[in-house]
């Protein structure tokens, strides 16, 4: 106890008097009800924890408030821990915004554990395809854009040429009494000149 508190108390004679008189100034029961509220009203869903997890944090806040003797409806309960959902999961207090009948604290913990559940799924699901996808080394036509006529002329060029090589070359037939490629020798003036002389 500080001194000048000290000098307020040193006047009564009973311990049990000090205690009465402490527990009326700073009585636990007024400040603890405000402090679990407080706790209660300031409790926040974040990224960094699983869901569920908070999730029976703020239950566990819940039931503080009520051992408090304060009262306080599921239904209340609910609809202040959907308050409190995260920014990514806004379309999803949307939806429970929206439906007809209030959902009491344990139905709702259920819907949760559910949506968690499917969006753990549908997250490993994208990370595995990402990861399938990240592997695959995509063809990038645009990548030979440039080189592509190129590369077609030069094959045009060599299927020509293999083709022309293909191609059984006859030499050309050359007359072995003129020597001249247009006719062959039985078919030469020269030579039916020859004969006709012997």
């Amino acid at each position: 106890m500080s001194n000048p508190l000290l000098d307020l108390f040193l006047n009564f004679k009973s311990a049990k008097m000090i205690w009465t008189k402490l527990d009326a100034r700073y009585g636990s029961d007024d400040g603890k009800k405000k402090y679990v509220v407080g706790k209660w009203l300031q409790s926040q869903i974040v990224d960094d924890k699983p869901i569920m997890e908070q999730v029976h944090m703020y239950e566990n806040l819940c039931a503080e408030v009520l051992v408090e003797g304060m009262k306080m409806c599921k239904i209340l309960q609910a609809n202040v821990l959907i308050e409190k959902f995260l920014p990514s999961w806004s379309d999803y207090r949307t939806y429970l915004k929206h439906k007809k009948k209030d959902l009491p604290v344990q139905k709702l913990i259920s819907h949760v554990w559910t949506e968690e559940a499917n969006r753990l799924k549908d997250k490993m699901s994208s990370f595995l395809l990402n990861y399938v996808n990240s592997n695959l080394v995509p063809m990038n036509k645009d990548k030979f854009k440039g080189k592509g006529k190129k590369f077609q002329k030069l094959n045009y060029n060599l299927k020509t040429q293999n083709a022309d090589n293909k191609k059984i070359q006859k030499p050309k037939a050359v007359c072995y009494v003129c020597s001249k490629p247009e006719h062959k020798a039985y078919q030469c003036n020269q030579r039916k000149r020859l004969v006709q002389a012997k």
